[in-house]
């Protein structure tokens, strides 16, 4: 027997009241009736309502979901034959405690061991909300959260929460975590995801989900979740008994990764408490990924070399892609002497006060900027989209540097149209660059 203290002052409990309280992990109904108190369990056999925030009707705890009665100290029910485990109090000077038997050693979940895999892949931070459909993945985040692996961070509406962790993967580079329950919850999160999506920043969508032996009966907050996640996510999965489990995660974290995209996991109910098999052990991404240092191909990059040799006038725009590169971008444009815009999103990446920095082209830019790309005879474009916005003409011979070859060319014919990392691409302009002397000499 072990003893939680779940009272201080006796008087916080009037004769005749209920509340709930916790001993250790579990929810008590503590009552104050006929002089002594009494602790019974917190969940109502009939559907799990809170017995703790019942009431006392006639010397009778009432449920407050669906009036299911039961004594307030032996926890029976009154003409019938169920009722509600009670527990042994102690009343001592210093407050009331509750004696509940050693709880068992924990057995790790599957959940355990996605959880696990998730951090070993870098998702350290997860917004979202605890509900009746995730308890046992949100318990499997708890215990990482107790070890100093990940952060849970609590919302009041899940909307928040997929905004959140949009923001954290444009800011980071990085997927973190959006987190709720089954049906409404689970599609609360859809505005944040969209954005998410749409600005390419890596996410991974977490949900929970009605039992798997209810699916498809009308239960209570049942949603198709994976049809309804369809149109926003591209790795879109529900997690089952006899799944890859580590593999699984695995999945959806590379893919956030590597396509900067959405990632959804569902999980049934009763799966998330399932037992791991010893054999069932978590991942990370060693071997499992490849790096993203990829060299442009030789012919493209080649073009472009020759375009910024040849030109006297080139430009730098920077999009929000490049904004984990701005030192070398910069030092390729005090190189050229050449003016560095940048998109409307990539606003701040380079600063106003640096000599070459002319602020933001397009709708919401400047007249300086664009007063630079109408007098360019080149444009690198480095990490941006071509949106109308930005409105980056396509009338002056352009390079465009971009990680992704969809985004390459997509509104108009580029004359060079480079694929590769930023970084690596950037420096071998650095380094192969030979011709300097026809570039006009700006004052700054």
């Amino acid at each position: 027997m072990k003893w939680y203290k779940v009272l201080e002052n006796k008087e916080d409990l009037l004769e005749g009241r209920v509340m709930t309280v916790t001993a250790g992990h579990k929810g008590i109904c503590l009552a104050h009736f006929e002089g002594k108190f009494c602790a019974l369990d917190n969940k109502c056999p009939h559907q799990g309502g809170p017995l703790g925030e019942g009431s006392i009707e006639n010397g009778l705890l009432r449920c407050p979901w669906h009036g299911w009665d039961f004594h307030p100290c032996s926890g029976k029910a009154p003409g019938f034959d169920d009722g509600v485990p009670v527990y042994e109090v102690d009343e001592r000077p210093d407050g009331i405690y509750i004696g509940l038997e050693e709880e068992e050693e924990h057995q790790r979940t599957i959940t355990d061991v996605m959880a696990e895999t998730m951090v070993n892949w870098g998702v350290n931070r997860v917004f979202g909300m605890v509900g009746h459909s995730n308890l046992g993945l949100a318990d499997a985040l708890r215990r990482q959260e107790e070890k100093g692996n990940l952060k849970f961070i609590g919302i009041r509406h899940e909307g928040a929460a997929s905004f959140a962790a949009s923001a954290y993967g444009k800011l980071t580079g990085r997927p973190a975590a959006c987190f709720a329950i089954a049906g409404p919850g689970a599609t609360n999160m859809f505005t944040g995801l969209w954005d998410a999506k749409v600005d390419r920043a890596p996410i991974l969508a977490l949900t929970g989900q009605v039992a798997t032996q209810v699916v498809g009966t009308g239960n209570f907050q049942e949603l198709d979740l994976i049809r309804a996640f369809t149109s926003v996510a591209e790795f879109n999965h529900r997690v089952q008994h006899n799944s890859q489990h580590s593999d699984l995660m695995s999945l959806a974290i590379k893919h956030a990764i590597l396509k900067r995209d959405v990632s959804h996991l569902t999980f049934p109910d009763e799966v998330q408490t399932l037992h791991a098999k010893k054999t069932n052990q978590s991942l990370s991404p060693e071997g499992r990924i490849t790096p993203m240092t990829i060299a442009p191909p030789k012919e493209s990059f080649e073009k472009a070399l020759a375009l910024i040799n040849q030109s006297k006038r080139p430009m730098i725009v920077v999009g929000h892609g490049a904004r984990f590169h701005m030192e070398k971008i910069i030092t390729l444009a005090e190189k050229l002497n050449c003016p560095v815009v940048t998109t409307f999103k990539g606003k701040g990446q380079i600063s106003d006060s640096h000599p070459l920095g002319c602020g933001v082209l397009g709708r919401s830019g400047t007249p300086i900027a664009s007063w630079f790309m109408n007098e360019a005879d080149l444009l690198i474009v480095i990490g941006a989209s071509f949106s109308k916005h930005t409105g980056i003409t396509p009338k002056i011979p352009t390079i465009q540097v971009d990680f992704d070859p969809l985004a390459l060319s997509k509104f108009h014919s580029i004359d060079a149209a480079v694929w590769g990392e930023i970084s690596v691409t950037v420096e071998m302009f650095l380094g192969q660059l030979t011709s300097m002397e026809n570039k006009q000499k700006r004052k700054t």
